[in-house]
């Protein structure tokens, strides 16, 4: 059985409120773990992975999260994979570990690992890194261009 938990108390400074649906949920003390099939919504973004777990701050708002078993980050302009996803909600930092990918279009960075600072819109990449860059086509010519 699917289990959704929308969380009020668990708000960042922007107060955007975190969706989450998973199979299981267990509460610990400062953290919630979250089993199979878990779907984190939040502003523009979605994570999915089979394994969530938040750390929450002293006022049980969520302070930061790692995802693994195959975690898939999506915005709308990029998308991300590791080994293992962790994530910081209020600096709004990716930090992408083992097998690390950021692709955005046909464009992306591989490395052992990728942080990546939404805010910023910015990434760093450490390690050996592989980079594929296609460039968007130059006789494509903006609608309001054309003679």
């Amino acid at each position: 059985m699917r289990v959704l938990f929308v969380f009020l108390a668990i708000f960042v400074s922007f107060a955007q409120p975190i969706i989450i649906e998973a199979d299981q949920l267990t509460y610990e003390k400062d953290k919630l773990i979250y089993n199979g099939n878990v779907k984190v919504s939040r502003a523009d973004g979605v994570l999915k992975a089979q394994r969530l777990v938040i750390f929450l701050d002293e006022k049980k708002r969520a302070k930061s999260a790692e995802a693994t078993g195959q975690p898939l980050y999506r915005d709308e302009k990029r998308q991300a994979s590791a080994d293992s996803i962790q994530y910081d909600f209020e600096k709004e930092i990716l930090i992408l570990k083992g097998n690390a990918r950021l692709q955005e279009g046909e464009s992306f960075i591989e490395a052992p690992q990728i942080t990546y600072f939404r805010k910023e819109d910015r990434a760093l990449a450490q390690g050996r890194v592989r980079t594929i860059y296609v460039e968007e086509s130059r006789d494509k010519v903006p609608a309001d261009r054309k003679p």
